[in-house]
């Protein structure tokens, strides 16, 4: 919904102009608590000079009360380091939990004997709640909850971890670049992660990392398809609902995915040397099948990535997704790489919405198998003499659900 003018009054750009920057220029800390419902606040700030310029945003407004508070931010269990030479032959992964339900799920994967696992997005569930309080008390707490389960604790403790993170841990729900709170939102999740200094360093929580000998390197590129993140094009409330989703493919030329200081980034880093490239998106890559959250609500940006491959001869990647309540594996043949690039989905741990493979309500060209929406993570398997991987979707008890052989070595 677009809140301002109706649809009746109409103002000149300037006119415009003038009302918002007249608006915003007597800004205070007290318009800021009614705004953006601040919690705790006695004494405002010094005013500024009535030509000061208005905040550019309101992360900009909301910078000298986030930097008062002090509030305790919890910090997870400590995580066991993974050597940086280490041959990487089993990797496990997996999205989306809730903090107060069962999560016997760690204790299977411990089970597994993974190397590391990348857990990518809605690792609690925060996002309820937090839009009406700029201190974000849900995420605090969501986080402060999970540290207090003893599986989920013994996990941590025990095998080597990398993280980002989707909109239940950004803290509101299917939100992108323009969420009012997102730089409190990073400070939370770095304070309880330990973030590097890389990471901290800059806005945003995509990082990567390489592990391996020279001839089997792993190259773990984590995005975040959130902090700079157009807004969703809704669908019109005149057209009939889709059971598939809310949202239509923008072509805007200047919307984004992952802005330009990230595209940079993730330019350079497919530069580095990697025999194998395990690159992660909080949400789905190839599907056009449903109209939920997904690259594909920016057509523009998929192809550009598809293009950023193309131009350095990535024929070695691997996508990892979550975001879905749902486990499936996608495989599409991109113009320009010899080899088919595979996308394995895996979610949720223990919030999942189904009873069983759900394909037939999705019907998808791309996709290789079911479309399960029970419990499940994922395990990858790497052969480095026969220069296969193994792409095995388990159910909560570690029993296969799916498995699938490939050859992402270029």
């Amino acid at each position: 919904m677009t809140h301002g003018a109706s649809p009746t009054t109409k103002l000149r750009p300037n006119r415009h102009r003038f009302i918002l920057t007249s608006l915003l220029r007597p800004i205070t800390f007290i318009t800021l608590s009614a705004a953006f419902g601040l919690g705790a606040c006695s004494t405002p700030p010094p005013q500024t000079a009535s030509d000061s310029p208005p905040p550019a945003s309101a992360q900009e407004a909301l910078r000298p009360y986030y930097a008062g508070l002090q509030s305790k931010l919890p910090v997870a269990a400590p995580n066991r380091a993974l050597a940086a030479d280490t041959t990487l032959t089993r990797i496990a992964f997996g999205a989306g939990q809730n903090e107060n339900r069962p999560m016997a799920v760690w204790d299977v994967i411990a089970g597994q004997k993974p190397q590391a696992f990348l857990l990518i997005g809605d690792t609690i569930d925060g996002d309820a709640g937090t839009t009406n309080s700029a201190e974000m008390p849900t995420l605090i707490a969501g986080y402060k909850k999970l540290s207090t389960r003893q599986e989920w604790d013994r996990f941590r403790r025990s095998v080597p971890m990398m993280t980002v993170w989707n909109d239940q841990d950004y803290g509101a729900k299917e939100a992108g670049g323009s969420f009012a709170f997102k730089e409190w939102a990073e400070k939370i999740y770095e304070n309880y992660w330990e973030s590097s200094a890389e990471v901290k360093s800059r806005p945003g929580v995509y990082e990567s990392r390489i592990f391996g000998p020279e001839g089997k390197r792993v190259q773990f590129i984590l995005l975040d398809t959130r902090y700079f993140r157009s807004d969703l094009v809704p669908f019109p409330l005149s057209d009939a609902a889709s059971p598939r989703g809310s949202y239509m493919s923008s072509m805007d030329k200047k919307a984004t995915m992952l802005g330009d200081a990230q595209w940079q980034w993730l330019e350079a880093e497919l530069s580095k040397p990697a025999d194998l490239r395990v690159i992660v998106s909080s949400v789905q890559m190839h599907s056009s099948a449903h109209k939920h959250e997904s690259w594909n609500n920016f057509p523009r940006e998929r192809a550009r990535f598809y293009k950023f491959l193309a131009a350095k001869s990535v024929n070695n990647a691997l996508l990892l997704t979550g975001d879905r309540h749902a486990g499936a594996l996608y495989k599409a043949q991109i113009s320009g790489l010899s080899q088919p690039l595979w996308e394995f989905t895996s979610a949720s741990l223990n919030v999942a919405f189904g009873m069983g493979d759900e394909g037939a309500k999705e019907p998808d060209p791309l996709r290789v198998g079911g479309f399960w929406t029970i419990h499940n993570f994922g395990l990858i398997d790497i052969d480095w003499n026969a220069k296969t991987v193994k792409l095995s979707l388990r159910k909560d008890d570690g029993s296969v659900i799916e498995e699938h052989m490939i050859s992402p070595f270029g």
